[in-house]
């Protein structure tokens, strides 16, 4: 059956329009589209249930072979494992505040009659009398212009005054700790000094100064006078020979001077009378 129509012109034919059927309809392939985008998210979804059943403690890492070359990437999955001794560890314990203990009441107790001495608080020392409190109005009143207008001149002898009583307060403790040095003696428990102190000796209560000198023993004088009189002999000898023989080296010095001046003097060669 000739199913071809001739329209007009005899040359043209015709064929009726085909129903398109089957799977090359743009239905179908929107369909499949939907159903695949359906399937990967559950896999995406369901994925992680199925990894929480792998046993941590059975796993076993591989090492990579660093002796080859592994052709493209190598991808590692990494599990966190936790840490037995930390899950172990005890809580801290709470920090106690500490308290302070209360101070009991200091309650006077009443004296009666006169107390003794030793019960009596020794009287403020110079130094305590001397300093001045708080309540003191000098140390709250303001300077007067006369002692803050200082001259130059004035100025200069402060600060000469000030260094100079430095220098003294330095070698007094120089001193001090020169004498303490030199200080060779001790107190017992009855208050007795005992040693050598400069200048000083020390017996217990008797205190001997330095320098002593003993005298001659009855009996001795004449002989102990003769032996000072040939001693200052002797060095009165002595310092007249050393006092000739400087005038004996100053003579030889002074002739053998003279000596080389008249060799020096050239002889008178042109005979002419004087």
């Amino acid at each position: 059956m000739d199913q071809r129509i001739q329209r007009g012109d005899p040359n043209r034919v015709e064929y009726p329009s085909r129903i398109r059927s089957g799977f090359s309809t743009s239905r179908v392939w929107w369909v499949c589209f939907a159903v695949s985008v359906v399937i990967h998210f559950l896999v995406v979804a369901i994925y992680p249930f199925f990894g929480k059943t792998v046993n941590v403690d059975a796993i076993s890492f591989a090492f990579p072979n660093v002796s080859g070359r592994t052709q493209g990437i190598q991808v590692l999955r990494l599990v966190e494992v936790a840490d037995p001794v930390a899950s172990e560890r005890p809580d801290d314990p709470e920090e106690i505040d500490d308290v302070d203990d209360p101070e009991p009441p200091m309650t006077p107790v009443p004296i009666e009659g006169t107390p003794d001495p030793e019960l009596i608080p020794p009287p403020p020392s110079g130094a305590e009398l001397l300093r001045p409190n708080l309540s003191n109005p000098i140390l709250w009143e303001a300077l007067t212009s006369g002692v803050l207008d200082i001259t130059l001149e004035q100025r200069e002898q402060l600060l000469i005054a000030s260094a100079l009583a430095r220098w003294n307060d330095s070698a007094a403790t120089s001193l001090a700790a020169e004498a303490a040095a030199m200080d060779w003696t001790y107190t017992d428990d009855d208050g007795k000094r005992w040693g050598v102190s400069p200048g000083r000796i020390h017996l217990g209560d008797i205190t001997l100064p330095l320098p002593f000198g003993f005298g001659t023993a009855v009996g001795k004088r004449d002989e102990v006078n003769d032996l000072l009189w040939q001693w200052d002999e002797l060095y009165r000898q002595g310092v007249r020979a050393e006092v000739a023989e400087t005038w004996r080296d100053r003579a030889e010095a002074i002739r053998m001077r003279r000596d080389r001046e008249r060799t020096a003097i050239q002889p008178d060669t042109s005979r002419v009378p004087r």
